[in-house]
C-alpha cells in the first residue's frame, strides 16, 4: 500500500512499513491474541527497541485506530500523527465478518479459490498497461496472505474497541485525512477524531476507503507538507 510513496518520502525521512501480526508476511497469532491493545503494544515495542522515536506515525483504517491509540497512551513516542479514514468508535462495515458461524467458511472458500480466478486475469500483459489494475492486483495479493482466522479476528478487534475517550490525550501534531466516499468506514469517524484531538487538522479528499490508491499524488503532497 505504501510502496509507491516510499521513494519520495525517503528523500527526507527514514521510512518503515510494517506487516502487522496476522497480515502480509508476519506470523498469524491465535485468534485470542487479536486486540487493538496488542497491536498497539507491537508497534510500541518496535519504536522503543529500534530507537527511532519519537516518530511520525501514519495509519490507515484499523491502522489509524492503532495509531490514535498509541499516540494517546504514549504521547512521548509520537511527534506527528496522520490517521487516514481511521476507525474510532468501532463503527465499520465489518460486523458481518465478525460473526464466526458462517464467515470463516466463506473466507476460507474465497482465500482458496480467489487467486485461481483473479491471478490469471491480473497477470495478463494487458493488465500491466491499465493503471487501475495494479491496485487491484496488490489488494488481491495482500488479501491472499491473510487467513480466515486472522481476518475475522482483526475484524472483531476493530468492532470491539472504542478509542474516542482517549483522543483528548493526544499531544502530537495531528492530521486526519478522510475520503468523503468511504463506504467501509463512515467519514464521521474521522471527523470525530479531528474534532476531539487538540488542534488537529482535518483534510477531506474526494476518495473512497483507500485515498492512497484513489488520489495518490494529493495524499503524498499532503503528507509531505504536514510532516515537513
Amino acid at each position: 500500500m505504501w510502496a509507491g510513496f516510499l521513494p519520495e518520502l525517503a528523500r527526507r525521512f527514514r521510512c518503515w512499513t510494517l506487516d502487522l501480526p496476522g497480515f502480509g508476511d508476519s506470523e498469524k497469532p491465535p485468534p485470542s491474541w487479536y486486540s487493538i491493545p496488542n497491536f498497539t503494544a507491537t508497534i510500541l515495542a518496535f519504536v522503543q527497541k529500534s530507537g527511532v522515536g519519537p516518530v511520525r506515525l501514519i495509519g490507515h483504517s484499523m491502522g489509524g485506530m492503532i495509531a490514535l491509540n498509541l499516540a494517546a497512551r504514549y504521547p512521548g513516542e509520537v511527534s506527528h500523527l496522520v490517521a487516514i479514514n481511521p476507525v474510532v468508535t468501532g463503527r465499520a462495515n465489518l460486523r458481518p465478518l465478525a460473526r464466526p458461524d458462517y464467515s470463516k467458511r466463506l473466507l476460507d472458500w474465497v482465500l482458496r479459490f480467489s487467486p485461481l480466478v483473479t491471478q490469471p486475469l491480473l497477470s495478463h500483459p494487458l493488465g500491466h498497461r491499465l493503471g487501475g489494475l495494479s491496485f487491484v492486483r496488490r489488494r488481491t495479493e495482500d488479501f491472499a496472505k491473510g487467513t480466515a482466522e486472522s481476518l475475522l479476528s482483526s475484524g472483531r478487534a476493530i468492532v470491539g474497541y472504542d478509542v474516542s475517550p482517549l483522543l483528548g490525550r493526544i499531544a502530537a501534531q495531528t492530521l486526519v485525512i478522510v475520503g468523503d466516499k468511504d463506504v467501509n468506514v463512515p467519514p464521521s469517524e474521522g471527523r470525530l477524531a479531528a474534532a476531539r484531538i487538540p488542534a488537529a487538522r482535518l483534510q477531506l479528499i474526494h476518495a473512497g476507503h483507500l485515498p492512497t490508491d484513489d488520489r495518490p499524488a494529493e495524499v503524498l503532497q499532503t503528507l509531505q507538507e504536514f510532516m515537513a
